[in-house]
């Protein structure tokens, strides 16, 4: 009979030990869904940042092309102002040569009709011998 209060013991201790596990083995799986939980929350988090950087990328290399752009135009800007500035010059020069070419017409109009008014004069004077 000593041996039947020895295997109600042991497996009383047994039953103890396999509802301990049981326990150990419920608060391993609640500690692996909070673990999974949480991972898959980070892996969310990951994702969303991943896409915010490719975001941020795709914004920084638009700004790069727009400076670029932008410089190219300021160039083309510089050298339109260039090319506007030496038209001016050319055109004050042409509007010299133009006043010249009108003073030098101008006196050859008037010597023209000096010249016309003498040679108007000499017609109109009677032919002497004649």
């Amino acid at each position: 009979m000593n041996q039947r209060p020895n295997e109600e013991e042991s497996l009383a201790r047994l039953l103890g030990e396999i509802e301990e596990l049981e326990r150990t083995r419920a608060a391993l799986l609640k500690r692996v869904d909070v673990v999974r939980s949480v991972l898959l929350a980070a892996g969310n988090h990951s994702g969303t940042i991943r896409a915010s950087v490719e975001l941020l990328c795709d914004h920084i290399s638009d700004t790069e092309t727009a400076a670029e752009e932008l410089s190219m135009l300021e160039r083309e800007m510089r050298d339109v102002e260039q090319d506007v500035e030496q038209l001016g010059r050319e055109a004050a020069g042409m509007a010299f040569e133009a006043d010249s070419l009108k003073d030098t017409l101008d006196e050859a109009d008037e010597e023209l009709e000096r010249l016309s008014a003498i040679l108007i004069e000499r017609r109109s004077k009677p032919s002497r011998g004649h």
